[in-house]
């Protein structure tokens, strides 16, 4: 194996990055932030001090129900930067921080949380690009598949 493949650009990661091909959310794409960049993870450590005790499993841990409350908050101030492709309605849906917001914190859209999820990891293996190439290789294969046929 070349070391190189394991290599993945940190600073796109914390730039963040268009991901497109989500399972779940059709034509929408995300540009989000890597789950290991290092605004994510400082954010997600500051949050994880401040639980208290009630906050907090016998050994120390995160209760559950706050592990989930923070993802949330950190997949929306962190992690989600822009979207695009998304209708209310059929009219176009432009990013709007507040119902990211609520997309993120509501068990509710646990499905949009898990894409957003979904999409950080694969900007924090560097596949970001890889996976609008093989996007592209696949609608150009699709389109001569179409053409062969008619």
């Amino acid at each position: 194996m070349d070391i190189s493949a394991l290599k993945r650009d940190s600073k796109a990661a914390e730039a963040g990055e268009w991901v497109s091909d989500i399972p779940g959310l059709e034509d929408a794409r995300l540009r989000v932030r890597g789950l290991a960049s290092p605004t994510v993870v400082a954010l997600r450590s500051r949050k994880e001090r401040k639980v208290s005790r009630e906050g907090r499993e016998r050994d120390g841990s995160l209760k559950p129900e706050v592990a989930m409350r923070i993802l949330g908050e950190v997949l929306h101030e962190a992690v989600l930067l822009e979207w695009d492709g998304f209708t209310d309605g059929g009219n176009p849906l432009p990013y709007d921080a507040d119902l990211a917001k609520e997309w993120l914190t509501n068990p509710d859209y646990m499905a949009f949380a898990d894409a957003v999820t979904w999409a950080a990891s694969v900007v924090d293996k560097g596949r970001a690009d890889y996976q609008a190439d093989a996007e592209g290789n696949s609608k150009r294969s699709s389109h001569a598949a179409s053409l062969a046929t008619t």
